[in-house]
């Protein structure tokens, strides 16, 4: 029922195949526990093994996106052996206590997996670490109290208050264990959906929307903001073909990308127009990385119809002093600069700022650390 709910996450899946192999087990062991049949017990137990194995392999998958089918054999065959060894040998009740012993290994590994992921959602992977715990451990009990009996050839299938405890506990937990799985699925698609209304689709950058979105939420200043828009854009896209340009496009996203990192926010605007946002950045900071964004692209080779080919990009970079960002001016200061790199020539960066003393700092960077950097004074407003 999980798996049919939703089946847009893989691990659901897996887990779904676990819990029915388990669910076969257990038909398995109910007519082994009437005959007796060594052969019966070593085959529901290796499909009770297998499909632990399995919901194993969903923690993982969950955690990781890809199911481990190599660990997922070896746990299985190996538990199944060290059960079905003494099972058809005539000693049950060792391998009874084997396969209490290897669940709990079992379901406190794939507590673990679970555990490492939990900053995915940590409340629900949290209860869904304490369930596989809790059922883990109540396979423990059923192990000791053998042992402790010293009982190695059973007449019939166990029977006392750890047996009982165990599969009051298992049916309660599977249950929980199942509408918190279903619970991270739901938690997954409501981020995947907010990530694709954040995200633009070529570029894999913010949107707009996003951006702004950021800023309200998250960003205080100072910062510093940088528009960037691609020189000559529609040439490119009449003479060399719009595939051509959306690679122009993509290759400037994972520039902008790579350049800001953990420093700042990248964002394309809308058709060839970008910025990046700058938290705590210096107007001098801000026009360094732009002309480093502005040489990386021109040193990038394109093809398209007419051949090979290069792109270059304009700059306006804009700061704010101010506690709270102001984007709309913020914005309007950067748009003021870029226009002005456009009309010293293009393929250049421009800054907006009333801060002569600044201005003169930007200058006296050595050569080596700027391109054609415009220094004007731009007035907002």
């Amino acid at each position: 029922m999980s798996w049919l709910v939703s089946r847009t996450e893989r691990f659901l899946i897996a887990w779904t195949l676990g819990v029915s192999f388990m669910a076969l087990g257990v038909l398995i062991y109910a007519w082994y526990a009437q005959t007796m049949d060594p052969a019966l017990g070593a085959l529901g137990y290796t499909i009770l093994l297998s499909g632990l194995a399995f919901v194993y392999g969903a923690g993982r998958e969950f955690r990781t996106g890809i199911l481990p089918w190599r660990s997922m054999a070896v746990m299985a065959v190996a538990s199944s052996a060290v059960m079905a060894g003494p099972m058809l040998a005539g000693y049950n009740g060792v391998a009874i206590v084997m396969l209490n012993i290897a669940a709990t290994v079992i379901l406190l590994v794939t507590a673990w997996d679970y555990w490492i992921g939990r900053a995915e959602a940590r409340l629900t992977i949290t209860l869904l670490t304490v369930l596989y715990v809790v059922t883990g451990l109540s396979f423990v009990p059923c192990a000791a109290v053998l042992l402790q009996a010293g009982e190695w050839h059973l007449s019939a299938a166990p029977s006392n208050w750890a047996e009982d405890l165990n599969i009051g506990i298992c049916l309660t937990t599977l249950a929980g264990i199942g509408a918190l799985s279903l619970a991270l699925n739901q938690v997954r698609l409501a981020r995947g959906h907010k990530r694709d209304a954040e995200t633009d689709p070529l570029t894999g950058l913010l949107n707009r929307r996003a951006l702004l979105g950021r800023i309200a939420s998250e960003i205080e200043g100072p910062a510093a903001l940088v528009i960037f828009d691609m020189d000559h854009f529609k040439t490119i896209n009449d003479v060399h073909g719009h595939p051509a340009g959306d690679d122009v496009l993509r290759a400037f996203g994972e520039i902008l990308a790579l350049s800001c990192r953990s420093q700042g926010l990248a964002a394309r605007l809308g058709g060839e127009e970008f910025a990046l946002l700058l938290p705590g950045a210096s107007l001098v900071t801000a026009a360094i990385l732009a002309d480093g964004v502005r040489t990386r692209l021109a040193k990038r080779h394109f093809t398209g119809h007419s051949g090979s080919f290069s792109s270059t990009v304009s700059a306006g970079v804009s700061c704010s002093g101010e506690t709270a960002i102001d984007f709309d001016a913020l914005l309007r200061d950067a748009d003021n600069a870029l226009y002005a790199a456009k009309r010293n020539g293009r393929d250049r960066v421009a800054v907006s700022s009333d801060d002569m003393e600044l201005l003169a700092d930007t200058r006296s960077m050595p050569d080596g650390q700027r391109g054609p950097i415009d220094l004007v004074r731009l007035k907002s407003g």
